[in-house]
């Protein structure tokens, strides 16, 4: 693969490919960058790459890009599928680029998506067959979808349920727009279903905006969510909102997504949001607390690509949270924070004076964080209860909802220790 062109929901932007070098490079067009000069809203395609006619080349453009990819095994297995290495950035984006994370497509150059979408009909069966052998590879291929994670997930179009008809599922065709993400449990993590739901909704009930979080209605055993970079009208129509994770924005690849081997800090996230977010002061609170909820309900896989900001005319604004599971249920999964908090990675290194170091991390004071971590803690204590009952009511395993209440339990009471925070 020589060169992709690069589109910004239906707008060219620019131009990927590699240097004499040997380095990814991404060029705007002439035209993108003449309209940003006369002050149009800029098409950037990512923080780190704002518009200008000089190109990029190395970190700053393959960290944009690269991130668009799956991860570890389920990137090797594309390889396999479509003939390129792993690391082979343009080579896989080149056969899976057309539906990623945000607005970016990415296409063969000479090349245009196609204007009208199609999708295949998709039945409530097809969720098992989908994900099983081989077959997860020719979705991504047929669908052109690319979606980050090491998990296996599929991006399907649904039309959200009119009184009382069941929702419409569609599966994508070439690049086509999805407005849903699903996702199974594999061997290695029983009961991923129930992790998930009561880790969405404790994040929810902690005062952080998350994205929906339910049974999937294709297919018993899975697990759906919205997609928060995808706004559907009312005839189905989807169109892309550009978004960046936290491994983007800090000019990181995925395989550096923890913060504890010189990955992105909470410190970096929060000077992004500082430059650029709509409010900067609300979107910071808002990172604070979603990383005291991870905290408190044991969700330790809480890492950069996890946090994800929204272009909003020009400025960022704070996604959702998204993929908040109750890690600590899972004995094989180590217990260390995703992004070290308070300047520690390991849980049992917190002290009721972290948190000066923990404010100083957010640009809080520390009277106010200690106070919106008290109150954090509280909401997840206090609505543990009600989000049990709500799952097992969606069909929740009994036996699985007892291993999460037992696991959070003791996570709060674990953090209200260290910290000093009231009972």
């Amino acid at each position: 693969m020589t060169a992709l062109s690069v589109w910004r929901d239906r707008v060219r932007v620019g131009l990927l490919d590699t240097a004499p070098s040997g380095l990814v490079r991404f060029t705007y067009d002439p035209a993108v960058v003449a309209d940003a000069a006369d002050g149009a809203p800029g098409l950037d395609v990512g923080y780190r790459c704002p518009v200008r006619a000089r190109p990029y080349e190395g970190l700053d453009a393959e960290s944009v890009f690269e991130n668009l990819l799956p991860e570890g095994t389920l990137r090797d297995a594309l390889g396999m599928a479509t003939k390129h290495t792993p690391g082979d950035t343009l080579g896989l984006l080149g056969a899976v680029g057309g539906e990623c994370a945000g607005a970016l497509q990415l296409w063969p150059e000479g090349e245009s998506p196609p204007v009208t979408p199609r999708y295949e009909p998709f039945t409530t069966g097809g969720v098992a067959t989908a994900f099983a052998g081989t077959e997860w590879q020719l979705r991504q291929l047929t669908g052109r979808a690319s979606l980050s994670g090491s998990q296996r997930k599929l991006a399907l179009w649904r039309r959200p349920p009119s009184g009382g008809d069941a929702p419409e599922y569609r599966l994508p065709r070439n690049g086509a727009p999805t407005t849903v993400v699903v996702k199974r449990a594999g061997d290695d993590f029983p009961h991923l279903l129930e992790c998930e739901m009561v880790g969405m909704r404790l994040m929810a009930a902690a005062g952080v905006p998350t994205a929906s979080s339910a049974p999937s209605r294709a297919a018993p055993g899975s697990h759906e969510s919205a997609r928060f970079d995808r706004v559907m009208d009312a005839v189905g129509n989807v169109r892309r909102l550009h978004a960046e994770d936290g491994c983007q924005l800090t000019g990181r690849l995925s395989r550096d997504k923890y913060g504890g081997g010189g990955g992105p800090t909470y410190a970096q996230l929060c000077a992004v949001l500082d430059r650029r977010s709509r409010d900067a002061l609300a979107d910071r609170q808002l990172l604070f607390r979603w990383a005291v909820a991870n905290a408190a309900l044991g969700n330790y896989d809480g890492h950069a690509k996890n946090v994800s900001v929204v272009y909003d005319d020009g400025a960022l604004r704070l996604a959702p949270a998204y993929d908040v599971v109750v890690t600590s249920v899972y004995p094989q999964l180590d217990r260390a924070f995703g992004l070290a908090f308070c300047g520690t990675t390991t849980p049992r290194a917190l002290r009721p004076a972290s948190l000066r170091a923990g404010a100083r991390e957010f640009r809080l004071s520390e009277p106010p964080a200690r106070a919106m971590a008290d109150d954090v803690v509280r909401r997840v204590a206090d609505h543990l209860p009600a989000v049990l009952h709500d799952v097992a009511a969606l069909g929740g395993d009994a036996a699985a909802l007892d291993d999460v209440e037992r696991a959070v339990t003791a996570t709060v009471a674990e953090l209200r220790t260290r910290l000093g925070l009231g009972a």
